[in-house]
């Protein structure tokens, strides 16, 4: 991870608003945009992403979609502009990632241990939670302070020292139990909503723990622990929801929704190492 400026700079007073967000919260949806565009430009400079024009890019897009509806019963996705989606090309990378304001990315390494694309929507469904329920913003505020939030803001955009600084905290930050446990309830909801087998986050829990067991954990962009108390959870969420008219295994389906390529083409192209790569992404010489 590249080193980032670890202590917030302090700045003319910036405009923030409880008019426009949601929940009373300090940073307005316009704001909570631009810090996620801060985070996009700094993990540019990091990591290499699929470019626009890739299969995995389209295929990304087509598949976001379903999700992106369903979770417009918790906030409206025009209030932030839409979601904002890429693929992360790195193949010890198996995660997904959401910063404030719908900025979302999926790596290649999850695509490619992936056995279903419900575990892909039961993964992108919590991130998309995240967004819906702001905990990016929640938590910088919670951490920070709402007067060094505010002050990220110079004049009329978010200062790049500002941007530096959100993007490492949310490489280093944890999100707490709560928000965590709040992602995985919603994003299960989004998942079933899209017509997803829920289980398929319980599932991609389990390929992670299985992963995990007598190795270093996988490198991850943000922290998602995977643990079996967790697991229970989710499957008591799914069940106390939805009793027996969902069942793992069966019921919705664990097959993608609305894209051209299926998961094994995907894999296929992703695996061929001839993803197009976006240029100015990723280190450069």
């Amino acid at each position: 991870m590249m080193k980032a400026h670890a202590t917030v700079m302090m700045m003319a007073a910036g405009l923030v608003s409880c008019g426009d967000g949601l929940g009373g919260f300090f940073v307005s949806d316009a704001k909570e945009v631009e810090m996620g565009a801060g985070v996009d430009q700094q993990l540019r400079l990091e990591y290499r992403l699929a470019d626009r024009g890739d299969p995995a890019t389209t295929w990304l897009v087509q598949f976001i979609g379903p999700l992106v509806q369903a979770s417009a019963q918790f906030r409206d996705p025009a209030d932030i502009g839409g979601y904002k989606v890429a693929i992360i090309v790195d193949d010890e990378l198996i995660n997904a990632f959401a910063a404030p304001g719908g900025y979302t990315y999926v790596s290649t390494g999850l695509i490619r241990q992936a056995a279903t694309c419900g575990e892909i929507a039961g993964v992108m469904g919590h991130e998309l939670a995240h967004v819906t329920e702001r905990h990016g913003v929640k938590s910088l505020e919670a951490s920070l302070g709402i007067q060094a939030v505010s002050e990220f803001f110079f004049g009329e955009g978010l200062a790049n020292d500002a941007a530096q600084t959100i993007y490492a905290f949310l490489q280093n930050t944890k999100f707490s139990q709560a928000h965590e446990a709040e992602a995985d309830a919603i994003g299960l909801r989004i998942a079933h909503d899209a017509e997803y087998n829920p289980y398929g986050l319980v599932d991609f829990f389990s390929m992670l723990l299985a992963l995990s067991a007598g190795n270093e954990p996988p490198k991850f962009l943000s922290s998602h622990p995977a643990t079996a108390d967790r697991m229970t959870s989710v499957t008591n969420a799914i069940e106390s929801r939805y009793g027996a008219e969902v069942n793992p295994g069966s019921t919705q389906t664990y097959d993608c929704l609305g894209t051209t390529m299926n998961l094994a083409q995907l894999q296929a192209h992703v695996a061929s190492g001839n993803i197009a790569i976006e240029p100015g992404t990723g280190p450069q010489p």
